[in-house]
């Protein structure tokens, strides 16, 4: 039993580093269709420091949140979870329905930092129309939560935990991401 059940985790481990060396790319076209809004709309961003990319077209156990310094070059990844009911590894079934507890895709901006429930959260508000323009009445925040860790992605069988639609992200990096993103920065969540 002991020899199965190393096995096992050894075959885990070779596949989530093979996994992990594939998906630790940025996707360009994500990317650039941010970048074009940001262009497009840039009377209506009022930080214009930071794009942030969320692509849910990677698996949840990946780093797939990207913070792009405009100023720098400089981008920053994350992990970050989607809505429970969205899917298992990967976000595929996104909606803008209240009660849902699915994430919601499109472009947002960074609202407020304030303390909610998981501690330091950042609103966030739909841009599009019938997309995600009810993010802010579902209550669809930034904040942290202790099952978005490489922890949780063992304990969980190859994923993260799951919110109830928010973007969640690790304790650690909360307060570092929500202080470079807040009032008014582009957010794009990327999904087929």
């Amino acid at each position: 039993m002991k020899k199965a059940t190393a096995i096992v985790l050894f075959i885990f481990a070779v596949t989530l580093i093979l996994h992990l060396k594939l998906a630790n790319t940025t996707n360009e076209q994500a990317y650039n269709e941010a970048l074009s809004y940001f262009e497009q709309h840039s009377s209506e961003i009022a930080n214009k420091k930071y794009i942030t990319v969320i692509d849910f077209t990677k698996p949840s156990y990946v780093k797939r949140m990207y913070i792009f310094n405009l100023e720098t070059g400089e981008v920053k990844r994350h992990l970050v979870a989607h809505g429970k009911n969205s899917g298992y590894i990967y976000a595929t079934d996104l909606s803008n329905e209240i009660g849902s507890n699915k994430s919601s895709r499109g472009f947002f901006l960074t609202g407020e930092e304030y303390q909610g429930d998981h501690g330091s959260s950042l609103r966030l508000y739909g841009l599009e129309k019938g997309i995600n323009d009810y993010a802010y009445r579902r209550e669809i925040v930034i904040h942290s939560a202790d099952w978005v860790s490489y922890k949780a992605v063992f304990l969980n069988g190859g994923r993260l935990g799951r919110s109830w639609g928010c973007p969640a992200v690790p304790i650690s990096e909360v307060d570092e991401i929500i202080g470079k993103i807040k009032d008014g920065s582009l957010l794009y969540i990327y999904a087929r």
